[in-house]
């Protein structure tokens, strides 16, 4: 409890005089984050850490930025613009924290140490290496059972149009 205590008071003091100027400038943070664990493949942890590292370092960077263009003496609208700026760089910088703890995360429970969507690409990748197989092996005759040997040409080995 104290932790959000201090958390709520930085973010105060940084962001904006009321608590609905902090609402608006972390409503969208938290909205992106929520965004990131949704689209995340894999299991709850991976949607955990995506969300949890898209808003977390976003609200910091916003926080920041917007509370060093306050101590300068920068108006309300430069506020928002670092804030802004601060939260796209959180964000960026979370990703690859997210993804590091990710990949970490898959090394532990066996995997390779790949993120969700790594993992999704080598299946895919996989799965097109398969039916590309199955396409060749069914367009020369070489599947018992296929109708394509039947249109082939004896004399040639070629096939008939």
């Amino acid at each position: 409890m104290r932790f959000a205590t201090n958390a709520l008071r930085f973010l105060k003091n940084n962001m904006g005089a009321s608590r609905g100027e902090v609402a608006l400038r972390v409503l969208p943070d938290l909205a992106f984050g929520g965004l990131a664990a949704a689209q995340t493949p894999g299991d709850i942890g991976d949607k955990v850490i995506a969300g949890l590292t898209t808003a977390g370092p976003s609200v910091l960077g916003g926080a920041t930025a917007a509370g060093l263009v306050k101590k300068v003496g920068g108006n309300q609208t430069m506020q928002n613009l670092a804030d802004m700026g601060g939260s796209i760089v959180g964000d960026f910088g979370g990703m690859y924290l997210g993804d590091s703890i990710m990949r970490g995360k898959d090394m532990l429970t066996g995997g390779s140490g790949q993120t969700p969507y790594e993992r999704m690409s080598a299946a895919q990748q996989q799965q097109l290496a398969e039916q590309m197989k199955q396409q060749m092996l069914y367009q020369y005759g070489l599947v018992p059972g296929t109708r394509e040997q039947y249109a082939m040409d004896p004399t040639t080995g070629m096939g008939v149009a």
